[in-house]
């Protein structure tokens, strides 16, 4: 217990680092700030983006709402470095009973997911499901512990429509263990399952973003061994480009470092975990070829339920096996956390996704300003993203304003 609570503030200034606090992200603000600050509180946890709903997302902009709109932009970065640092502990603690010191490494790129876009409620549904997965994955003995990982599963489908992924995995544990525990597991899921896909199916939500699904097997299976296993590894270490299909040797070499696992596995060099490992290693493949089939094309933010559950399996197949003279043989496991950490801290920055965004203090004097010099205007729009091609706007109304 005493771990898990040294784990907790280092998670935190990780996720702080991030940066964020002076930007509004695309969806943050155009859906979720605009229908906090304008329509009733109750409101918005019914209204679909993008063809499915975010709970947890429209809750914290329900409290943000009620402060100033000029801390919204700190309030949105602090709300979400703080939940994906819980998310990160939640994980580690479950990781721990499985791992044992492994799970620093599996945690601790969960505190700095490759591909997430830092600090932003919006892309919270990533790190949320693969937290979600670890809590089927752990069967806690306490209260508090066991109402985590029965609670946290079911918010992350109430969150996102990507937390179906989670249905099959409950299935898998309540056909192994057929208790009550495992019947609660599913059973938590179904209310959200429910409210993401009745109304889809009903024709209540929309999924309208544009997306060409790509429905070939072989080319998703493809583009997940090109982009989504080597990323897992070696992240954005700049090593690829937007051409990245012609850097074959940078594929093969992010090939290699799961097949190294493999076979160190295979060779008895490790102490592996292969039913865990089989377990994350295929709920990557299945999340990476369900995103990749249905939008079309690689995301970044796409890699977080693939890098983290590729990471998790490595470590669980290089878990320091005894020698015969009674030594650890620690060095696959060393090299496999040294890399980790060498790609999470090359990620923690990743400026690419808020180069450029309008910064929130200038927005909200410039929205203010208006609302000022017109007593009548009731509501300013106000440009949050970095490419206008994109559109992504933010309503704030003038009587929150003057």
């Amino acid at each position: 217990m005493n771990r898990v609570r040294w784990a907790l503030p280092l998670f935190a200034a990780a996720g702080l680092l991030r940066g964020g606090f002076n930007s509004v992200w695309a969806e943050d603000g155009q859906e979720f700030l605009t229908d906090a600050l304008s329509l009733p509180w109750y409101e918005p946890f019914a209204t679909p983006f993008n063809g499915y709903f975010h709970t947890v997302a429209r809750g914290c902009f329900a409290v943000i709402a009620l402060f100033p709109v000029s801390w919204a932009a700190a309030l949105n970065a602090t709300f979400a470095a703080a939940l994906t640092a819980l998310l990160a502990t939640a994980v580690f603690a479950a990781a721990r009973d499985r791992l044992g010191a492994g799970a620093w490494v599996v945690a601790g790129a969960a505190a700095v997911p490759v591909g997430y876009v830092p600090n932003t409620l919006a892309q919270l549904q990533f790190p949320l499901v693969y937290a979600g997965l670890w809590m089927l994955l752990w069967s806690p003995s306490r209260a508090f512990p066991r109402a985590v990982a029965i609670a946290l599963p079911a918010l992350a489908v109430l969150n996102s429509i990507l937390g179906l992924l989670l249905v099959p995995v409950a299935l898998l544990r309540l056909a192994r263990r057929r208790d009550r525990d495992a019947l609660l597991r599913v059973a938590v899921l179904l209310p959200g399952a429910a409210l993401q896909l009745v109304p889809l199916l009903a024709g209540g939500s929309r999924r309208d973003v544009g997306e060409r699904p790509d429905l070939n097997p072989v080319s998703v299976a493809v583009t997940y061994l090109r982009w989504g296993v080597p990323r897992s590894f070696l992240g954005f270490l700049d090593l690829f480009d937007d051409s990245w299909l012609s850097h074959r040797s940078v594929v093969l070499l992010g090939l290699a470092v799961p097949a190294l696992c493999v076979g160190l596995a295979v060779l008895r060099r490790t102490r592996p975990q292969w039913r865990l490992a089989a377990l994350l290693a295929g709920f990557a493949a299945f999340a990476g070829a369900f995103q990749l089939a249905v939008h079309g094309a690689p995301e970044g933010r796409y890699l977080v339920l693939i890098t983290l559950p590729n990471i998790a399996a490595a470590v669980a197949l290089t878990l320091p096996g005894d020698r015969p003279d009674g030594r650890l043989r620690a060095v696959p496991f060393v090299a496999l956390a040294t890399l980790v950490a060498a790609v999470s801290v090359a990620g923690l920055r990743p400026g690419g996704y808020t180069d450029g965004l309008p910064r929130w203090d200038t927005t909200v004097s410039y929205a203010r300003a208006q609302c000022q010099a017109e007593p009548r205007l009731r509501r300013v729009t106000v440009h949050t993203a970095q490419w206008p091609v994109l559109g992504w706007e933010a309503v704030l109304p003038c009587d929150r304003l003057r």
